[in-house]
């Protein structure tokens, strides 16, 4: 049985600010198809414009909300709304708030860095 502890797993820091964890895919468990974030994206950040190649994600909003762009259209999302986005969607998160906006990210085929193409 693989249980992970998130608060062990490594940071990864964007440069935008946002802070990742990714605690279940490949690279740490038996999982092959499927990589499962906890992302902090702090007050004022914006994460910057881009889109994958290959992954399908999905954004759920654990705490707090935040402006999601998606293909052109802004929406306000929040704590338990999620939103799919598909290869070749253009997207982005923006914390406008004072505090943290923290999500669960999930990509299929599992996240890489190769596979996303910033504006």
């Amino acid at each position: 049985m693989n249980i992970v502890n998130i608060s062990t797993c490594s940071d990864f820091l964007a440069e935008d600010l946002s802070v990742a964890k990714e605690f279940l895919g490949p690279r740490n468990s038996p999982l092959k198809n499927l990589s499962i974030a906890h992302i902090t994206i702090p007050p004022g950040v914006r994460v910057e414009k881009h889109y994958h190649l290959e992954s399908e994600e999905t954004y759920h909003i654990i705490d707090g909300s935040g402006i999601m762009h998606l293909d052109g259209e802004d929406a306000r999302i929040s704590k338990g709304q999620a939103v799919a986005i598909t290869p070749g969607q253009w997207h982005s998160i923006y914390n406008p708030n004072e505090t943290d906006l923290v999500m669960c990210v999930t990509c299929s085929p599992p996240w890489r860095m190769e596979d996303q193409i910033f504006e």
